[in-house]
Order: structure tokens, then C-alpha cells, then sequence
């Protein structure tokens, strides 16, 4: 009988050893492609010169940290053939190209270029303009009552707009959403945000900006597949690959990821009573 306690716990320790074994995947890794962050908002009552494009690549599944594109030419022109040039940091933030006299106009039209390794990438796209948010009201609508509804109201267009609205607060990530006027449309209206850990002195930012009907399809894609299910398993294939508006015209194949974005903005913030 004790050699058969002694058997079962060696069995016992062998097994609990194995399943603190790191298993490391040979994954197959695509080759690197572009990635544009290209947003540009124009906040109302601000000049809106100061904007930046932010260049990096794609990266392999083990990898830490996101690869930033350095020595790229980085330009935007407008319909009136004028030129803002975007320099790069050299301050040590790769990767990063700013423009310090860019002119937002609401209605134009704008084309950005990015030469880089030989090759040309453009978008272009419109500046979409925004209502201003006028007020928010905060209440309790639902059956828990830690639960609260966070209503930013403003006055919609009578024509056909897009939005999407952000949120910022100190410790809180997210907040993105978007929608359309469909329903709404020329009416007394609000964008609404739940939470349901807000306490007294909290500072909730709203911001709202105006998107076109292109970049409101790419986020809905987006958004789409940034769900729970994704989050929980990082081996799940995307449904679907997600391109924005950068082409590539010397190699279509080797298209770049992201969007090129002009918004104009409006804000309001809510102090929590």
C-alpha cells in the first residue's frame, strides 16, 4: 500500500510540473505593413494648426512593443494646391509627424501623402463639421441604482450627419461609440454614455465630432470586431479585414491599415455632484 502512495504522488507532481510548461507557438507572421493614425480635430474656439499624423507597422503576435516608421515624407495639400508639411519628432518620438501651420477649413477637401521605402500612400477625405454641445444632464433610468445615464444634448443639422463621440475621465479608457441622425434628424438631441461607478467630484468629459458616411462604415467594422469574444481570445481570426482610405499607388498589394480623419470638434464637461 505504500508503494502505491509513493507511485501516486510521483504521478501526482509530474503532472502538476507539466502544466507549468510554456508552450510557445510558431505562429506564421505576415510581413509588416503601414499603419496611419491620421485624426485630425479641430476643436471649436481652437486654431486647429497643430496636428499630427503617427506612422508605425504591424507586428508579429509575441512582439512587445509596436515598431514606429522613421525618415518618411509626410504632407497633406487641400483643393487650393496648398502644402502643410509634416515634420518629423527628433526629440525621441519616432515615428510622430507634426504639422505646426495647418489650416482647417470646414467643407474642404484634403489629400494626405506619405512617401515612404520607394513607395506613395494617399487618402483624402473632407472636414466634416459638428454641432455644439450645449449641456448635460445627468440622471437614473434604470432599475440599479448604481447605474447612471450621462446625456450630452445638442441641435442636429437638418441634413444627413454622422458622429462619433468620445469620452474622457481620469481612469477610464473607451468611450467610443458612433451614430447617425436617422432617427433624429434636425431634432433637440443627446448622446448618452452609462456608468456605474461614478461618485461626487468626478469630471466626465464628452467630446463629439463630425465624421463622414465613409469613416462611419470603417468604424462600424471596427467596432464590430472589437467585442468581449476578441478580448478573451487572442487566437480568434477577425471576421473580416478592416481597410481604411490609405492607398497605396505605387503597389496596391502592399496597402497600409488606418484612416485618414478630419473632424471638426465640440466638447463639454460634467462635474459629478
Amino acid at each position: 500500500m505504500r508503494k502505491l502512495y509513493t507511485l501516486l504522488l510521483v504521478f501526482t507532481s509530474l503532472f502538476f510540473t507539466a502544466c507549468e510548461d510554456v508552450v510557445d507557438l510558431d505562429l506564421p507572421t505576415a510581413p509588416p505593413r503601414l499603419v496611419v493614425e491620421a485624426s485630425f480635430n479641430w476643436m471649436k474656439t481652437f486654431t486647429g494648426h497643430y496636428q499630427e499624423v503617427r506612422l508605425t507597422t504591424t507586428a508579429g503576435f509575441y512582439d512587445t512593443e509596436v515598431p514606429k516608421v522613421s525618415g518618411a515624407t509626410v504632407y497633406v495639400t487641400n483643393s487650393k494646391n496648398d502644402v502643410f508639411e509634416f515634420s518629423e519628432d527628433k526629440s525621441g518620438f519616432q515615428g510622430i509627424y507634426a504639422c505646426i501651420n495647418f489650416n482647417p477649413e470646414i467643407g474642404e477637401t484634403y489629400t494626405l501623402f506619405i512617401e515612404l521605402n520607394g513607395e506613395t500612400f494617399t487618402a483624402t477625405e473632407t472636414l466634416m463639421p459638428v454641432p455644439q454641445l450645449e449641456e448635460v444632464i445627468l440622471t437614473n433610468e434604470g432599475f440599479d441604482p448604481n447605474d447612471m445615464s450621462l446625456k450630452a444634448y445638442f441641435q442636429d443639422p437638418p441634413e444627413t450627419n454622422y458622429y462619433l463621440r468620445e469620452i474622457g475621465r481620469e481612469g477610464y479608457s473607451g468611450g467610443v461609440a458612433i451614430f447617425d441622425d436617422r432617427f433624429v434628424n434636425g431634432n433637440y438631441t443627446y448622446t448618452i454614455t452609462i456608468f456605474d461607478d461614478l461618485k461626487p467630484g468626478d469630471e466626465i468629459t464628452t467630446f463629439l465630432y463630425g465624421i463622414s458616411s465613409r469613416h462611419f462604415d470603417y468604424m462600424s467594422k471596427i467596432l464590430s470586431i472589437v467585442d468581449e469574444e476578441n478580448v478573451t481570445n487572442p487566437f480568434r481570426t477577425p471576421s473580416i479585414n478592416v481597410r481604411g482610405n490609405i492607398v497605396n499607388q505605387t503597389n496596391p498589394d502592399n496597402y497600409a491599415l488606418g484612416y485618414f480623419r478630419l473632424s471638426e470638434g465640440s466638447y463639454i464637461t460634467y462635474t459629478v455632484e
